[in-house]
């Protein structure tokens, strides 16, 4: 199940055949979760290449909204504007496993290329780590996920055998929240049409968690407001921190939360129209969470951009040495004119809202953690009885 059947779709643009992050071609994704008793732990991969040319270099960009989070790798992208590396989402606590792990899956992957240390530094990349913090319902200690998930997830992504995006409570999402019901990992994706027989697309994967319940809205329906309003009347609190000894242990960044965005496009972008890509994210997350949940100051809300388009080689031709002033050598690309960029913007936005309702709604089943500590899924039923009363249908 899915937002679209709940009634309500952004429809500017039309999505691709499985609307996910997947329909970008040569994207792959492998996601491992560990529920065991009461923790809730996982990583997604994602491969913006096949494996085999995973160092080629994928022009990106970055925006950040409000920064209490982390992404590794973003210096790279700030400096170099590409990125070469897998990309993982994971909990906070487990963002070094993390990165331990790509590392060891890069250098075995560049020793089975047959490279030397000299050459594996020359392919230099660091790599793509972001977090979100799931301590509600896992606590900081306890979320720590085993390497060996890490790794599964790397090579699940590199030999392309995970068919679809699991949404809702798996991988990096697995013990994540949004709206103060159950949340995680969401994907949709949209075509941009070019006026020719060309078309691009633009997919995201989101890992949401973030926001106040009574800021939901779909489709311009202020759906959170009216469930607060309706539990309240039926005398139930909206999440176990609201009972009174622990409503003080709910603020920062296990009451806000953060959320990480994922863009891929196959259209080719400059770094600095993929930062402009990037930042039209936040459009689709205040869709959902209105002013009052968007950006928070203990929330990082970390959007990263790339493009698949070809990229020329960055390296010089063989047989050119590096020296103190190496002989200039230039590339042409191509690029997506300015003043035609602006369905990507749209694409980018509807399909981040479209993601994180996918990531509600696939984590409707809710989930208790740690201490008894239990969250909500998303009351479909509910929602999309509200939305066939008050959605406005033109």
């Amino acid at each position: 199940m899915r937002i679209r059947d709940l009634g309500y779709a952004p429809s500017y643009l039309p999505p691709g055949p499985t609307n996910s992050i997947l329909d970008i071609s040569g994207v792959s994704i492998g996601q491992t979760t560990q529920h065991e008793g009461s923790t809730h732990k996982g990583v997604t991969a994602i491969f913006p290449r096949p494996a085999a040319s995973i160092q080629t270099p994928c022009y990106a960009g970055i925006s950040v909204l409000n920064g209490n989070g982390e992404m590794t790798g973003k210096f790279q992208v700030a400096d170099w504007g590409f990125t070469n590396t897998p990309i993982l989402l994971t909990n906070s606590c487990s963002l070094g496993v993390a990165i331990d792990e790509a590392w060891n899956w890069l250098l075995d992957h560049m020793d089975a290329q047959g490279m030397d240390e000299l050459a594996q530094a020359r392919n230099y990349g660091t790599p793509v780590v972001a977090e979100t913090a799931d301590w509600y319902l896992n606590g900081a200690r306890e979320s720590r996920i085993e390497g060996r998930y890490v790794r599964e997830a790397l090579e699940m992504a590199a030999a392309g055998v995970q068919k679809e995006v699991k949404e809702g409570s798996e991988g990096g999402g697995a013990g994540m929240t949004c709206h103060q019901f159950k949340g995680g990992t969401g994907t949709s994706s949209r075509v941009v049409a070019t006026g020719g027989s060309k078309e691009y697309s633009v997919g995201v994967l989101v890992q949401s968690n973030y926001g106040h319940m009574q800021d939901l809205r779909i489709g311009g329906v202020p759906v959170g407001k009216v469930l607060k309003r309706e539990r309240e009347e039926r005398g139930e609190s909206v999440m176990a921190y609201e009972k009174e000894n622990e409503r003080s242990a709910a603020v920062g960044k296990s009451g806000e939360g953060s959320i990480v965005v994922v863009i891929i496009t196959d259209a080719p972008m400059l770094p600095t129209q993929l930062q402009r890509l990037a930042r039209h994210a936040g459009v689709g997350l205040a869709q959902v969470g209105g002013p009052a949940s968007t950006g928070r100051t203990h929330s990082g809300d970390i959007f990263l951009a790339l493009s698949t388009a070809a990229q020329p080689v960055e390296q010089l031709s063989p047989g050119v040495k590096l020296q103190t002033f190496t002989p200039t050598e230039t590339y042409s690309v191509d690029v997506v004119k300015n003043e035609s960029i602006d369905a990507f913007f749209c694409a980018t936005a509807e399909a981040t809202e479209e993601a994180i309702l996918n990531s509600m709604v696939g984590a409707r089943e809710g989930m208790t953690g740690i201490k008894g500590r239990s969250v909500e899924g998303l009351p479909v039923k509910r929602v999309k009885e509200l939305l066939e009363k008050h959605l406005l249908k033109v």
